[in-house]
């Protein structure tokens, strides 16, 4: 089993499951161009491919087929994720699961819609997905919407199968870290790009995807927009990403600064990012680019950075500086005020160190032997 990367009639990259024989698995692929008919994003595709090709991988060494599995097939399924070598003879002693618990939750999720949606379609008798699936009427949420409790709260969907999911601080930077970055750039384009990650927080397949017209200079604004398959690759998210976002009159001159070095007559391109070297010099950057500038900056720096780092520190910078969990919610592009506030709104351990030292006067108690507890 094999995922193929290939190019549809209208030139957009897609993907398929191909089997041992060189032969694309007919379910899988209608499945997929399902989900693309529906929108989905193309990294999106790309790791249900991958999600179902573990699927496929693990039913092949089980001797199972697709048609004929039952809750406990999947909740082998489950552990032959976290030990691929669970089904042979002889089983290795791991220390540690081969695959976090999120990284299996979502494989199972895929799995569960891969079912769903051969049920709907009809021709599968397995009704698996169903078997699958729990109805919630309490959904363990912290925000309340202002009308929470008024009505009748509706039931969610849940999986009966999910792995517990332990918490996991954020990555984030100091501005000196910031700094330290910023002064590790060999060129302007890398400068620009890394301090609009900072300031703006967006995803980095939203920078790659920004046009020059993109940038209002007069009103200090960036339009994010949603211009579908380009030529580099970048995407946006989801449909909730499309939005403008406030900028600095800094962020703007160091615009100005690379338009008027880096896009000169040879340019044919009106995407902001382009490669600045090499035969494809003048063409959109690509994400080989960012990972090979990332790559670079950790070296230089020994700061553990990734694009997404920047906006998670730019995005808990707000949150730190009072922002409201909705208005953190539209800067960052999210459908759900839920991933906003479980991804960004909570204290850092230097701020409940600071809250502490603020309510130990009141915690404290007379000392054993000590001058107050003698009497």
């Amino acid at each position: 089993m094999r995922t193929v990367t290939c190019l549809t009639e209208a030139g957009e990259t897609r993907y398929y499951l191909e089997d041992d024989t060189g032969r694309p698995v007919p379910e899988v692929m209608q499945f997929l161009k399902f989900r693309d008919n529906r929108g989905l994003a193309r990294n999106t595709l790309r790791l249900n491919c991958y999600q179902l090709q573990n699927y496929y991988e693990y039913l092949k060494e089980a001797d199972k087929d697709y048609k004929d599995v039952g809750i406990d097939d999947i909740a082998e399924f489950m552990a032959w994720l976290q030990n691929p070598d669970i089904l042979k003879k002889v089983v290795p002693i791991r220390f540690e699961p081969a695959r976090a618990p999120q990284t299996i939750n979502e494989n199972i999720d895929t799995v569960i819609l891969f079912y769903d949606y051969l049920i709907r379609r009809g021709g599968l008798e397995n009704r698996l997905s169903d078997k699958l699936v729990k109805f919630v009427s309490r959904p363990q949420h912290n925000y309340k919407s202002f009308l929470y409790g008024i009505g009748e709260n509706r039931p969610v969907r849940s999986h009966v199968l999910k792995m517990p999911v332990p918490r996991r601080n954020i990555r984030r930077i100091s501005k000196d870290e910031a700094v330290l970055l910023l002064d590790a750039c060999t060129n302007f384009r890398d400068y620009f790009l890394l301090y609009l990650l900072f300031e703006t927080g967006m995803r980095i397949g939203e920078a790659l995807s920004l046009w020059l017209e993109d940038f209002d200079m007069d009103g200090l604004k960036i339009t994010v927009n949603d211009r579908g398959s380009l030529p580099n690759q970048a995407e946006i998210k989801t449909v909730h990403s499309p939005r403008r976002l406030d900028c600095t009159q800094e962020l703007m001159d160091l615009f100005t600064r690379y338009v008027c070095e880096s896009h000169t007559c040879q340019i044919n391109t009106n995407h902001v990012f382009v490669k600045l070297r090499g035969r494809d010099a003048g063409t959109p950057m690509d994400y080989a680019c960012v990972d090979n500038l990332f790559r670079v900056l950790r070296k230089k720096t020994g700061i553990r950075i990734t694009p997404h780092v920047f906006r998670h520190t730019s995005l808990s910078l707000l949150y730190a500086d009072g922002w409201a969990p909705e208005l953190l919610r539209i800067r960052a592009g999210h459908k759900n005020i839920y991933t906003t506030l479980n991804t960004y709104v909570h204290p850092t351990e230097d701020e409940l160190t600071a809250e502490f030292k603020k309510a130990a006067p009141r915690l404290s108690q007379p000392v054993i032997g000590g001058k107050e507890g003698k009497r």
